[in-house]
């Protein structure tokens, strides 16, 4: 396929034309408008709402905050972010390892770096299928062994293979390529994905080239082909284009 057509299906975000602060605890690098940010080009995919990249500095972090009416998801690449809430739930995120978190009705959390190395997470805010769910929090884990050379499933609405379940008609999927890995994931109709590379280097389709920081968004095509550069960590969602929300989304 030419370049000029594959482009028209792949929506790139570059790293460097995220959003930014700098807190100088911790770093926001943002896909889609999010709290000061606003860019009315990047609003969402589908129903993902909110891509942010955090580097939070040691012993620093989010003190207590609440949330409701959305699913949070947050993946760690590096150290480890210790979460708490108002539900008695009091648990450190790992690297390889995933939290969601139903806010529902309402919930109180803070995420906080206990320890002395910098800490680096994705986290993902998905849009509900409707308000006032019940609060839920779930934890899913992979060793690197389990992750590398396949993306594994984090995240799906029924919880198969034993994945968490979520809120909306998305599928969240994570893991590891070496150099030269090649991975394939067919997308049925309606459907588009959203890549966001962790680290490393993919080509996508054997034509576009993300880096690290970089997202694409790839619809109208029913097989995506990456081959990995160099070792790469990604993250990979599969979502319904059209889906049921109570917000308003245009």
């Amino acid at each position: 396929m030419p370049t000029t057509e594959l482009e028209n299906k792949i929506r790139i975000r570059r790293s460097s034309e995220r959003g930014f602060e700098d807190f100088g605890w911790t770093d926001n690098w943002m896909t889609f408008s999010f709290a000061n940010y606003h860019d009315p080009n990047w609003t969402r995919f589908g129903p993902i709402r909110v891509i942010v990249e955090n580097h939070i500095q040691p012993h620093k972090g989010f003190e207590s905050h609440p949330h409701r009416d959305m699913e949070i998801l947050t993946y760690v690449s590096s150290g480890v972010l210790t979460h708490g809430d108002n539900m008695g739930n009091k648990e450190g995120i790992r690297a390889g390892e995933m939290q969601r978190l139903s806010a529902g009705k309402g919930i109180v959390h803070s995420e906080m770096n206990e320890h002395d190395e910098v800490e680096h997470n994705i986290q993902i805010w998905i849009l509900p299928d409707q308000k006032g769910h019940e609060p839920g929090y779930e934890m899913k884990r992979y060793e690197k062994a389990e992750r590398t050379g396949r993306l594994r499933l984090y995240v799906s609405p029924e919880g198969r293979e034993e994945s968490m379940r979520i809120n909306q008609d998305a599928e969240i999927y994570a893991g590891i390529l070496q150099k030269g890995d090649l991975y394939e994931h067919d997308l049925k109709q309606g459907r588009g994905a959203w890549l966001q590379v962790v680290h490393g280097t993919i080509r996508i389709n054997d034509d576009v080239v993300l880096y690290q920081g970089d997202g694409a968004g790839i619809t109208d095509l029913t097989k995506l082909e990456l081959e990995a550069m160099e070792e790469s960590e990604l993250i990979l969602f599969d979502v319904a284009m059209e889906f049921k929300t109570p917000y308003r989304i245009d």
